[in-house]
């Protein structure tokens, strides 16, 4: 909600940012498909760092986003909580942690701990860039992902 927060603050005055926000409140009243997609479109704006500055380039994948319900309650309704981060110290593929600074749903925070709890793996934060970095910096994002994934395969020493 930190990051809501910020992402508030940065658009506060925007016109549209009424529509994000009834969305990510509407978060817990979802209980179908078609209420899903609403609400991910009304989000969608979040996912970039600049997504009114790019917006008609943005509006026909927004406009075709399709989200499927799927429940966050166990068997007894209460809320399902996954936390595998005691299992991350015992991975041993090569890891590359991808985050962009403007992130409202994976954010900094998150992945400096991702890149802390496994051993081995590279933290890469891209400055212009909200959760969907490889569309906002593809270049940037690319050029990582070529740099690492050919390390990663390249003969040892």
């Amino acid at each position: 909600m930190r990051l809501v927060g910020a992402f508030t603050a940065r658009h506060a005055g925007h016109p549209g940012l009424p529509e994000v926000l009834a969305a990510f409140q509407a978060i817990p009243t979802i209980s179908d498909d078609a209420q899903m997609t609403a609400v991910a479109r009304g989000l969608f704006p979040a996912y970039f760092a600049d997504y009114r500055g790019r917006e008609e380039e943005f509006a026909p994948p927004r406009a075709s986003v399709r989200a499927g319900h799927v429940s966050g309650l166990d068997e007894a309704l209460s809320p399902l909580v996954i936390d595998d981060r005691a299992d991350l110290g015992s991975l041993s593929v090569p890891t590359l942690v991808v985050v962009g600074r403007h992130d409202v749903i994976c954010g900094v925070r998150w992945a400096e701990e991702l890149h802390r709890l496994i051993p081995g793996s590279e933290l890469l934060i891209l400055e212009n860039s909200g959760h969907f970095g490889h569309v906002e910096e593809p270049e940037a994002f690319s050029r990582a992902v070529t740099r690492f994934v050919t390390a990663a395969n390249s003969p040892a020493d």
